[in-house]
């Protein structure tokens, strides 16, 4: 059994798509046909049922997909026997949010390259549900994000630390010079995330819990941006800890005491349930580990 028409068919069933498996691959959609009709014959039954231009997998089709995975682990497994961190090769796929690339994987970068020195580091941002689809259809080796595990179908976490959301605002803003109450919190102007995320999801859901309408005076698809606007006085964010560590140190933002209970979320290390776990892709989550300690799987 040819591996490279095994990897077709895989690529295929995850795109569903003849014609976006052949540009993924670089190949002609001729050579991708071929490749399938020869797997086909040599199993002796169809994987693949085609009615006009969609495709869907057939009942053998489905039952051979968790066979391929496990024969390309198993290939992928086998090239790696023997060869030592520096002779690795390949490219690390990444998905990450845009508040932990610049506040936990800048950070990682040069530690792993040092480490990794021939694996090519690709890094992709992006809204975590996004992400996550990315991760589901191979276009991703992992991910780092926060979201909530029921969305994890199909994926195993590797690493997950609960995150701690704050209120920040500038030092000299008037909710910086005492504690609050959550009404008088909640009747401040607020710059928010987008309305997708979990934050503002968050911050929403306490504004209804005390009966208020959120006042947004920004809304902003960037927590440094954010960040930047609250220190010039514009309105109070609510953002991870580790996102304004470095203005909070430096005096530029100040933390808003306030009578809510803390709140947060997890932050999640995820992977295919179906991808080998290389020694980059474990080599990464331990890095992030030793200096984010959380719990590894």
């Amino acid at each position: 059994m040819d591996i490279k028409n095994v990897e077709t068919f895989v690529k295929v069933a995850e795109l569903q798509s003849f014609t976006k498996a052949a540009e993924e691959m670089s190949y002609v959609q001729s050579t991708v046909t071929m490749q399938i009709k020869q797997l086909e014959k040599e199993l002796g039954f169809p994987l693949f049922d085609r009615i006009g231009k969609k495709i869907s997998l057939t009942d053998s089709g489905r039952e051979f997909l968790e066979i391929a995975y496990e024969l390309l682990r198993s290939v992928e497994k086998a090239e790696s026997i023997a060869k030592k961190n520096k002779e690795l090769h390949g490219t690390l796929r990444i998905g990450v949010s845009e508040s932990l690339l610049f506040s936990v994987i800048a950070d990682i970068l040069p530690e792993f390259k040092e480490k990794y020195g021939n694996i090519e580091v690709r890094i992709i941002t992006g809204h975590s549900v996004e992400l996550v689809e990315q991760l589901k259809t191979n276009q991703l080796d992992m991910l780092y994000v926060a979201q909530p595990p029921s969305s994890y179908c199909d994926l195993v976490c590797l690493y997950s630390r609960p995150e701690r959301i704050i209120f920040v605002c500038s030092p000299t803003h008037t909710a910086a010079q005492r504690k609050l109450t959550a009404a008088e919190l909640m009747d401040q102007s607020f710059i928010v995330t987008e309305q997708s995320g979990i934050c503002y999801g968050i911050l929403h859901e306490l504004a209804l819990r005390f009966g208020k309408e959120l006042d947004v005076s920004v809304e902003v698809d960037s927590v440094h941006i954010i960040a930047e606007l609250a220190q010039k006085g514009m309105g109070i964010a609510f953002v991870p800890d580790y996102s304004v560590k470095d203005y909070l140190k430096e005096g530029t933002l100040a933390e808003i005491s306030v009578d809510i209970e803390e709140q947060g979320y997890l932050s999640h290390i995820l992977c295919h349930k179906n991808r080998w776990r290389s020694p980059a892709i474990t080599g990464f989550a331990e890095m992030i580990n030793a200096v984010r300690p959380g719990e590894m799987q």
